[in-house]
C-alpha cells in the first residue's frame, strides 16, 4: 500500500488508470489494423471502409459528453470498468462477424464502451494533477497512445497468423483487465479520496477555440491512423509491414504526448499547440513526397508533433471549465472522435475519386489550419 501511494503521489493519480487506458485504446485501434482485412473480406470500397471507422467514432463521440455530465453529478465509479469491458469484448468479436451489418453493430457497441471509459478516467486525472496537469495528462494519455501503437501491430500479427478469428484471443484480456482495475481502484478509494473539485466560471470563448483546433487536429490524426496501413498496402507492402509502420507512427506519438504535456507546464499551452500543429503538417508534406527510410523518418517526426498538442488541449479545456471537468473532457474527446470519423469518411470518398496519395494532402491542410487557429488562443500562465 505504501508503494502504491508513493507511485500515485509522483504521477498525481493511480497508475492503474494508465493500464486501463492502454488496454482500452489497444482494443479501439485494432480497427485500424483489421480494416484492410475487412476491406478484402467484404469487398469494400474506400468509402464503405470509411463508414466502418466512422461508425466507431460516431457512437463513441455522441455519448461521451452525456456520460461525462452524468459522472460529474453522480460519481458513478463503475462506469470506467464496464466501458472498458464492453469495448474489448465487442471489438474482439468483430473478427467473426458473419456479414457487414453485424460488423457495423459490433464496432458501434465497441464505441459505446470507449465512450463510457474516458470521462471518469480523465476526470480523475485532471482533478488530481495539481499544478502539473500538463505532465499528468501527458502520462495518462501516453497509456492510450501506447494502446494505439499496439493496436495495428497486434491486429496485423493475429490476422497474419490466424486470420480474422484471431481477434478473439484479446477478449479475455479486456475482461480480466477490467476486473483487476476495479479491484485496484476500490482499494485506492479506501485510502485517500480525490482532490476536492474546483469551481470557476465557464470560458465559452476558449472552449469554442479549442473545439475548432480539435476539429482540425482530429481530422489529420484520424485520417492518418485509419488509412495509413491501407496506404502502405496499396504501395505494395505486406500487411504486417504496413501495420508495423502504422504502429511505429503511433509509438513515437507517445513521446510527443509526454514532451508536449511537460513543455506546456513550463512555456505555456498556446506555444506548444501552435508550433506542434504547424510543424507537424509541414513535415507530413515531406513524408508524402519522399520514399524509403527518409519517408518513414519524416512520418515519425510528424506523428510526434501532431500528438504533442492533445494533452495540452485537454488540460486547457479542463481549466476553462473547472467545475465540469468530466462533461467538458467528455465533450472534447467525443467531439474529437466524431469529427475525426467524419473526416475519415470524407477522406474515403476523396480517395475513391483522387487516389490515396492526393487525398492525403487533407492531413496537411487540416494540421496547418489548426496551427493557425491556435494563434487566437489567449496566453496561458506557465
Amino acid at each position: 500500500m505504501t508503494a502504491t501511494k508513493t507511485e500515485k503521489s509522483k504521477m498525481g493519480f493511480s497508475p492503474s488508470l494508465v493500464l486501463g487506458h492502454l488496454v482500452n485504446d489497444t482494443s479501439s485501434n485494432l480497427l485500424s489494423g483489421l480494416l484492410p482485412a475487412f476491406t478484402a473480406l467484404y469487398g469494400l470500397s474506400y468509402l464503405l471502409a470509411g463508414v466502418v471507422a466512422m461508425t466507431f467514432n460516431f457512437t463513441s463521440s455522441i455519448v461521451q459528453p452525456l456520460l461525462g455530465r452524468w459522472f460529474d453529478r453522480t460519481q458513478t465509479v463503475w462506469l470506467l470498468e464496464v466501458g472498458l469491458a464492453v469495448n474489448c469484448v465487442a471489438m474482439s468479436l468483430t473478427g467473426i462477424a458473419p456479414n457487414y451489418a453485424v460488423l457495423l453493430f459490433l464496432v458501434a457497441t465497441s464505441g459505446l464502451g470507449s465512450a463510457a471509459f474516458h470521462p471518469p478516467s480523465f476526470s480523475a486525472v485532471m482533478r488530481s494533477g495539481g499544478s502539473a496537469r500538463g505532465r499528468a495528462a501527458g502520462i495518462f494519455l501516453s497509456g492510450g497512445n501506447i494502446g494505439f501503437f499496439l493496436g495495428p501491430l497486434v491486429a496485423g500479427l493475429l490476422v497474419s497468423a490466424m486470420g480474422l478469428p484471431g481477434s478473439l484471443l484479446l477478449l479475455p484480456i479486456g475482461v480480466v483487465t477490467a476486473m483487476l482495475l476495479f479491484g485496484i481502484r476500490a482499494r485506492d478509494r479506501e485510502g485517500a479520496p480525490l482532490a476536492t473539485d474546483q469551481t470557476g466560471p465557464l470560458n465559452k470563448r476558449l472552449l469554442a477555440l479549442l473545439a475548432t483546433i480539435t476539429a482540425f487536429r482530429s481530422m489529420a490524426i484520424q485520417i492518418t491512423m485509419t488509412f495509413l496501413p491501407l496506404y502502405f498496402v496499396v504501395r505494395g507492402e505486406p500487411l504486417l509491414v504496413a501495420t508495423s509502420i502504422a504502429s511505429f507512427y503511433l509509438g513515437v506519438g507517445v513521446m510527443g504526448q509526454l514532451v508536449g504535456g511537460h513543455l506546456s507546464d513550463r512555456v505555456g499551452r498556446r506555444p506548444v499547440i501552435m508550433t506542434s500543429l504547424l510543424a507537424g503538417g509541414l513535415i507530413f508534406y515531406g513524408f508524402l513526397n519522399s520514399s524509403g527510410l527518409v519517408s518513414v523518418l519524416l512520418l515519425a517526426i510528424s506523428g510526434s508533433l501532431l500528438f504533442a498538442s492533445w494533452s495540452v488541449i485537454v488540460v486547457m479545456s479542463s481549466e476553462a471549465a473547472p467545475a465540469n471537468v468530466g462533461a467538458v473532457t467528455g465533450f472534447m474527446l467525443g467531439f474529437s472522435i466524431g469529427v475525426g470519423g467524419l473526416g475519415a469518411l470524407g477522406f474515403g470518398g476523396a480517395a475513391d475519386k483522387l487516389g490515396l496519395n492526393l487525398a492525403f494532402n487533407l492531413v496537411i491542410v487540416s494540421a496547418l489550419a489548426g496551427g493557425v487557429t491556435a494563434l487566437l488562443l489567449p496566453p496561458s500562465r506557465k
